[in-house]
């Protein structure tokens, strides 16, 4: 993450919920404010405040999530990079990847990042025995990818830890809050992945 990316408010300012402010305002929006002015003198004509407002909250929001990943996941020597890859391997030897070869292209494409940026995850678990190449059976050529026992074992340890966190992103909202976000999310990641 970039220094500028973390041109937000510091976390230790408290946030409220929309119960605890005026109506359903509340100091994300307070917080966005400053932000919104720079961008009447900085965006184009056709921008529209409150959806570019939403869109810098998204962004944070972002921010935090991958910090509380982290977070969580830091006792187990892992970041957030890291465990998706351990992840995508548990997955894949689960046979719920649909992929005949899972290579470092089709790993880069899967995720969205560089194949030099899934170089680097693979080379730092495979340093620590998490993730071992041999050669393909079906191209001599080429290796396979998989999990080593201990990368299974950690996967195993941290998965619980990852899912509970998961959880935690949505214990203020209520039922129907959560159906609405699914919802919306579920809108706006089709958006993203078809741009």
């Amino acid at each position: 993450m970039s220094p500028m990316s973390r041109s937000k408010p510091p976390a230790s300012k408290p946030v409220t919920s929309p119960e605890q402010g005026s109506g359903r305002s509340f100091a994300a929006s307070a917080a966005t404010r400053p932000h919104l002015a720079l961008m009447r003198d900085t965006a184009e004509g056709a921008t529209d405040r409150s959806r570019a407002g939403l869109g810098l909250l998204m962004l944070w929001l972002c921010d935090d999530i991958e910090q509380r990943a982290n977070a969580s996941l830091a006792p187990f020597g892992l970041s957030e990079s890291k465990f998706d890859l351990l992840m995508f391997f548990g997955l894949a030897e689960r046979g719920l990847i649909e992929s005949q070869a899972v290579t470092p292209s089709y790993i880069a494409d899967y995720f969205g990042v560089t194949r030099s940026t899934v170089t680097g995850l693979l080379d730092w678990l495979e340093k620590r025995d998490l993730l071992r190449r041999r050669l393909s059976t079906e191209d001599r050529r080429s290796f396979a990818l998989e999990l080593t026992e201990q990368g299974r074992e950690l996967l195993e340890r941290s998965l619980p830890v990852f899912w509970g966190m998961c959880e935690s992103l949505t214990s203020s909202l209520d039922e129907d809050e959560c159906a609405l976000l699914q919802k919306v999310l579920g809108k706006l990641w089709v958006q993203l992945k078809a741009d």
